[in-house]
């Protein structure tokens, strides 16, 4: 999982609620809530990513897989569910640019 700050929104049954996606890999995402969703929880999950040099609005189906509370709202971990290509493609763009950026700030320090 690579760290980010992205704005994000949490529908599910009951409602929906925002949050700040923290994390996300390739199939998996860490959120960090203003409403809580207990373990199991389906919850569709928007956010959007710069990827392939425009920006993305993903929205993808996503189990809770594990919850507790910081002093900042919930922190939700989702497990991404039947992602289809497209989202799939964006979120690997989006994670080799991170690399890329990670990479290059450790060569201009070296230097």
């Amino acid at each position: 999982m690579i760290k980010t700050d992205r704005k994000a929104l949490l529908i599910g049954k009951n409602g929906h609620a925002q949050g700040k996606l923290i994390e996300l890999s390739a199939t998996e995402a860490g959120i960090i809530a203003t409403r809580g969703a207990q373990p199991g929880t389906e919850l569709e999950l928007v956010f959007e990513i710069p990827a392939h040099q425009r920006f993305v609005t993903l929205k993808i189906l996503s189990k809770v897989t594990y919850r507790h509370n910081t002093n900042h709202g919930t922190y939700l971990k989702l497990s991404f569910e039947n992602i289809s290509p497209e989202n799939s493609d964006a979120i690997d763009d989006f994670l080799n640019y991170k690399k890329r950026l990670k990479e290059f700030g450790k060569k201009t320090k070296v230097q």
